[in-house]
Formats: structure tokens, sequence, C-alpha cells
């Protein structure tokens, strides 16, 4: 989902152009000296290289004519694109040469076939960038689905333009109809499950991550209850008719297909840093699993041999807008745990739609030392990698529990659920009230940044430590 950020785009293509150049000139070397050893006047090449990279920053935001998107820029299109900054670039350098008096110095053959090849290496990477777009950037499960919001008469018009644009990078998976009830029925073999009166409810059943509303302008309906419903539940709606003063967190206007749409969202992260945080789960995730390793070989033997059963406890959670997916921790309750739940209900200690019982009669003896440890929560780093979780995220909810949820609790199913969290760092099971955690986690999606994630893994690790709240 993140590839339909066109800004990331940009910056992902500007990457791309740098490492060109790099390669570019690496080659030139080779092709001149037949090394890439014993370089002579190395500093002076290495500065050369640093100010080129400069020098094409700042072409590429002045001149460069990408700003429509790659996607939508055929073949010949890159190509232009690609031996224009190539000759800005080419003239910036002479200039920058000339006036430092360095031209003398430098192997004309060196900058000579540095242009050349970054001129092929360049084109190469982008036609290759935007073939990969095209092919797996709105596919599976980097698509973005899309519940399509219309009348019965428009519905098989905007599907067949939003299926044909192959560039929209997005895949309407659900449709709502304000002006008849087909749930149950498909249109272009895309399934109805919404009409005017459970639009909300749809959230529950269905998966998509945004909601385009398609709606003439002389229809009447109460728009602004619809669009602050959604957005409630953090989910992001684009509205193709004029401009409301709806007053959200966040509303742009921007491209959704070849419609001109007013995007409104409780929260919007800067993609550059949701890019970042990933390749840190990644990371970290490879880590986490060394540790469980380890972790399985000392403590497998103990919980097979004080209860029978799976090393491993597997229970279906809801992720982000919906998605299900197995979580996996080291078992820590005997295996008739989920049907004992129901006659413990009475001795609940939370208030509101999570369980917490204190001294619970289903954990197992070696279960009471890997909760209070956290021990049990290293399988985790399993869906962290898969890309279910994040290592700082909301706590992800059951289905019996996500099932009974009112619709401004499904905002905090609007970022990837993570196995620590403010929740976590707060107390954890000292905290009795569910809307206490709904508030802490609200206010993890507002306040969100990589530094507050630095500092929850910190206090993460003293909670742990210190066994604050753990039981």
């Amino acid at each position: 989902m993140l590839f339909r950020n066109r800004q990331l785009r940009r910056a992902l293509i500007l990457g791309l152009d740098i490492l060109a150049i790099f390669f570019s000139f690496l080659l030139s070397w080779y092709v001149r000296f037949s090394t890439l050893s014993g370089w002579e006047n190395g500093e002076l090449y290495i500065s050369m290289l640093v100010v080129t990279c400069l020098l094409y920053g700042i072409i590429f935001f002045m001149h460069d004519n990408n700003r429509e998107g790659i996607v939508k820029q055929g073949v010949f299109e890159n190509l232009v694109s690609v031996t224009q900054n190539t000759l800005f670039l080419l003239a910036y350098l002479m200039v920058y040469l000339f006036v430092t008096q360095q031209a003398i110095l430098v192997s004309r053959y060196v900058v000579g076939f540095m242009f050349l090849f970054f001129l092929g290496l360049d084109f190469l990477f982008r036609i290759t960038f935007r073939s990969f777009l095209i092919r797996f950037a709105g596919t599976g499960f980097n698509a973005t689905n899309i519940m399509l919001i219309t009348l019965s008469q428009f519905a098989p018009k905007i599907i067949r333009r939003m299926n044909g644009n192959k560039y929209a990078l997005m895949n309407i998976s659900c449709i709502t109809l304000l002006d008849d009830d087909r749930i149950g029925r498909t249109i272009e073999g895309i399934p109805v499950v919404g009409n005017r009166d459970n639009y909300l409810d749809s959230h529950r059943e269905n998966v998509y991550d945004e909601v385009f509303i398609h709606l003439p302008y002389t229809y009447k309906f109460e728009l602004k209850k619809l669009v602050l419903g959604f957005e409630q539940m953090g989910v992001t709606v684009n509205l193709n008719i004029e401009i409301f003063n709806i007053d959200t967190r966040a509303k742009t206007i921007r491209t959704f297909g070849d419609y001109q749409v007013v995007s409104y969202a409780a929260t919007v992260h800067n993609p550059f840093a949701l890019l970042i945080k990933r390749v840190i789960d990644i990371g970290g995730s490879i880590i986490g699993l060394m540790i469980c390793a380890i972790c399985w070989l000392i403590f497998s033997p103990i919980i097979k041999i004080t209860s029978p059963g799976p090393v491993f406890f597997a229970q279906t959670r809801v992720g982000i807008n919906g998605r299900r997916f197995k979580i996996y921790k080291f078992r820590t309750m005997y295996i008739d745990a989920e049907e004992r739940k129901a006659e413990l209900m009475k001795n609940n200690e939370m208030k509101g739609l999570m369980f917490k019982m204190e001294n619970d009669p289903r954990i197992t003896p070696i279960g009471q030392f890997l909760r209070k440890s956290s021990i049990d929560e290293f399988p985790q780093f399993w869906n962290v990698l898969k890309g279910d979780m994040s290592i700082v995220g909301t706590r992800p909810p059951t289905e019996d529990e996500y099932l009974q949820y009112e619709n401004y609790h499904m905002r905090r199913l609007s970022i990837r659920p993570g196995i620590t969290g403010m929740w976590q760092v707060s107390g954890r099971s000292d905290i009795k009230d569910f809307e206490d955690v709904v508030k802490l986690d609200l206010k993890y999606i507002d306040e969100w940044s990589l530094l507050l994630d630095f500092k929850l893994i910190f206090m993460t690790v003293g909670t742990v430590i210190f066994r604050k709240g753990a039981r």
C-alpha cells in the first residue's frame, strides 16, 4: 500500500537515479583504467561524485517532467525525461568543474563514459521500477482495497473505468449501493455488501482500506454523517463531488484513479517514516526470531512436560483494517482454555471488551513465568516478519472482541498492530478499563513518529525487566 503514495514513488525514483550515477561512475572508471582500485586523485573524483549527486537532486526537483507519476508515463516519455535530466546534469557539472578549475584535472573519458552509462542505466532502472509498480504494487497483499459507494446506475461504469486503469494501483473489493438493496449479489463480479442503512457495519465482515464515494450533486443524502462515520473508524474517504466543509483531522485533494477527489482521514503519516518503520521491523524480527529459537530449545520440553499439547499457541486476531491473521505465542494455558473462558467471565477484571483475571486457573505453572517475563511473546516476531504486525503498534483484538466494537474503536486498526505499544508500557494488566486501552492506542496513532517507537521500545525493555503490570 505504501507504493500508492506519489511522494514516496518520487523519492524512490530519485534514489534509483542516484544509484545509477554511482554505478555509472564505477563503470566509467573501470572502462578507462581497467581496474576499480588504485585511484589517482581519488579525493578529487569522490568530491566530483558527491557534487554530481547534489546537482542531480536540484535538477530532479526543478526540471524533471515526471510530476504526473512514473506509472502513467510510457517508455518514450521516460526516455525523454532521463535524457533531459542527463543533459542538464552534464551542463551543470561542466560549469562546476570550470568554475572550480578542476576541468583539467579530471579525465574527460571518465566523465564522458559516466554520462553515457547513466543515460542507459537510469532508463533501465526507471522502466524496471515502472514495470514493478504496474505488475506487483497494485496486486495481492500490496493492493489498496476499495469499497465503492454509489448508485446502482453508476456502479458498472465506474468499476469498468477503475479496473481498466492499470496504473491506479488499487482494487475495488466491495460495493455499497445507496439507492437499492442488492446485498449478496454482484456487479461486474464484485460483491455488493452494503446499503444506505448498514454502510458503516460492512467493515466488520469485509476488508477495505479506503472508501470511494461517487454520487451526483443532486442526490439527497447526509454526506457529512457518511464521511465522519468512516473517518471515525480510521478509514480514508475519497469523495468524488464538490468540496464540503467537513471538519476532519486531515483533508487533501488528490488524483484517485482517473478522478479528482477529496480525501478525508483521521491521521496522515509520513510515507518515508513508514518505510523506515517497516525496515526496522524486518531487522528487529530477525533478531527476535533468533532469540525465540533459543527460548524454544529451553522451554519447549518444559511446556510439554507440565501440560500436554502443542508448544505454540495460535489464535485468529484482527489486524490492519480488518485483516485476519494467525498470531503465535508460546502456549501458557491448558489446551481447554478457550472452552473454560465462558465460565470464568464472571471473574473478568476488565470493564469492556477484554478479558483479564488475576490468578487465572487456565494458566500453566511454566505459563506464569513465561507471561511475567514476556517470553511467550517472542513467536510474534514471525508475524512481524510476515507483515501482519509491527514491533510497536496497537493491541490486535480477537475476533469476538472485534465484532462487538463500536465504530470509533475500529480506528485502532487503521495501523498495523504491534507486539508492544502504549498500553503495554503503561501498566498492562494494571489497566482495568478497555476504554483506557482504546485511548492509549488512539494517542499512539495520532502522535506516531519513529522517535516515539524507539521510546516505547526502550520503555518496553524496562517494563519487562521490572515486570511492571505483568501477570
